[in-house]
């Protein structure tokens, strides 16, 4: 049976095959920024570059928040904890460099969270209890030892990848005063009044296992410990979030906005701040996704598979500017940010690789990428486009080399071909792909991906998603040296998020 994409109206019988479902009660993008799942498609701590990320709590009610910290390649973890946010709270961190090239975050926020971080360093000469920050470094234990997983074991991997956070509940004073505990009022240190949790050390208690050392006696374990759904209700959504991109010596700055996620709970997801779950896998498995003016509906086998279809694309698109006359230089951050579900061989949802991607990670999982990028002018590239080809290759290449996009989080650099440096000119990234339209004299424009070779696997209804589950953006940055007869730089930058396109087809039959 030849696929044939669905019509609208065809779409809305699906939808209601699939069960009407209000868009409120499954998974879906919120177009207004509001979720109960933050993604943040990139940060980086490389180059002098910092990233700053904010999480807001809108909500009259405490939340239980897992805040997670993952590497470009294959989205291992470096950093996991919990976050427990007050009424209306706000928590902020920046993620910056070490000397060992690794990654770590300082938080000027006071909080809660599991473990508490917060006024751990050390005061210098001079400093007062008001100019303490919280300090964590990253790990590199999700991706060595028993965990390796063919790519580099190095600490530097953790300097640059993405941001989950996962709403695990709405707090509530039912047993414990939980929330309470986590509810900022004012106190006096040094002299100054300012605002601090009640008793950020009551829910780190709550998780702690006292025991008993031979000779103190065991006196019980945490509340949490006990019963991690105490002083728990299910999520109940209203978390946003941003990230900003500095480099002090340069002179840049670059912002852009966390993607939300809706409804994608509705049950609590409380954890140890010691697990990795929950996870993207943990939320409910329907899914609500926007094509073609008509919400469309399915239910799927895994959660995670509801997460991907709300981001899914079946092209890509966004601009470059590489005008050498106003020093333009142009990067594009492409994440699949459920990509390690279908491809990595500990966190899979079955036998990797699993429908829409095709490659086992292994150092790499790369899939081939059709595009066609235009000047501003109308002009079309004509790019040598290479397919699937079926085995045995022949002995010579068929064709110009296909573009390969290979990890999770990939930066694409818009330069000439033949330009090599260490690292990306913008986020210094120094595992990258470029894009050559400097190759064609194309100096500003815009491009379009086609990932319409790749579907996903069917749905119940017997639908599939046609592209890849993609989150990111282009940043771009024009310099001009100093200005006339002075010393202040004129820099200028800016973040945009990609546009897509999105596709839907009745499952072939086998």
């Amino acid at each position: 049976m030849k696929r044939k994409t669905l019509t609208t109206a065809v779409l809305a019988g699906l939808t209601g095959m699939a069960g009407m479902v209000s868009v409120s009660n499954a998974v879906n993008l919120n177009p207004d920024g509001l979720g109960q799942v933050l993604l943040y498609p990139y940060y980086t701590a490389r180059g002098g570059n910092d990233t700053f990320i904010s999480i807001v709590n809108t909500t009259d009610n405490a939340k239980s928040v897992k805040v997670r910290f993952l590497e470009t390649l294959n989205s291992r973890e470096v950093l996991d904890f919990n976050l427990y946010m007050s009424a209306f709270d706000v928590w902020v961190a920046a993620i910056t460099g070490t000397e060992d090239g690794g990654g770590q975050i300082l938080i000027p926020d006071s909080s809660c969270t599991v473990p508490y971080f917060f006024g751990n360093d050390v005061l210098e000469d001079g400093e007062t209890e008001l100019d303490r920050l919280g300090q964590a470094d990253f790990f590199a234990f999700g991706y060595t030892g028993t965990l390796a997983d063919g790519a580099t074991g190095d600490i530097e991997r953790t300097a640059s990848g993405y941001v989950e956070v996962i709403e695990m509940g709405t707090l509530f004073d039912i047993e414990e005063n939980s929330a309470t505990a986590a509810t900022h009022g004012l106190v006096t240190i040094d002299g100054v009044t300012v605002p601090r949790p009640s008793n950020c050390a009551q829910l780190v208690d709550a998780w702690t296992d006292i025991g008993g050392n031979g000779f103190v006696p065991a006196t019980g374990d945490g509340y949490w410990i006990e019963d991690e759904l105490v002083d728990h209700e299910a999520p109940s959504g209203g978390i946003f979030g941003a990230g900003t991109i500095i480099n002090v010596a340069e002179g840049t700055m670059f912002s852009y906005t966390a993607e939300a996620i809706d409804a994608f709970s509705s049950n609590v997801l409380h954890t140890n701040p010691g697990s990795i779950l929950p996870d993207l896998n943990s939320g409910d498995s329907t899914s609500n996704v926007f094509i073609n003016g008509v919400v469309n509906t399915q239910s799927w086998e895994d959660g995670v598979e509801a997460v991907s279809a709300t981001v899914l694309y079946n092209t890509l698109m966004n601009e470059y500017v590489v005008e050498p006359g106003i020093g333009a230089q142009s990067e594009w951050v492409v994440n699949f940010p459920t990509k390690r579900f279908y491809v990595d061989s500990v966190f899979a949802i079955d036998v990797p690789p699993v429908d829409p991607f095709t490659s086992v990670f292994d150092g790499e999982a790369c899939e081939e990428v059709q595009f066609q990028f235009w000047d501003r002018e109308e002009a079309p590239s004509n790019p040598i486009i290479v397919g699937p080809i079926p085995s045995p290759p022949p002995p010579g290449p068929p064709g110009a080399e296909p573009f390969e996009l290979c990890f999770e989080a990939n930066v694409i650099r818009f330069a000439d071909g033949d330009s090599a440096p260490d690292a990306t000119e913008i986020l210094k990234e120094p595992r990258f792909t470029t894009f050559p339209v400097l190759d064609q004299g194309f100096t500003s424009g815009w491009v379009r991906f086609d990932f319409s070779d790749y579907q996903t696997r069917p749905s119940e209804a017997g639908v599939v998603y046609v592209g890849f589950p993609t989150i990111g953006f282009w940043t771009n940055t024009f310099s001009n040296g100093v200005l006339d007869g002075g010393t202040v730089l004129r820099n200028y930058g800016g973040t945009f998020r990609h546009r897509g396109s999105r596709s839907v087809e009745l499952a072939p039959i086998s």
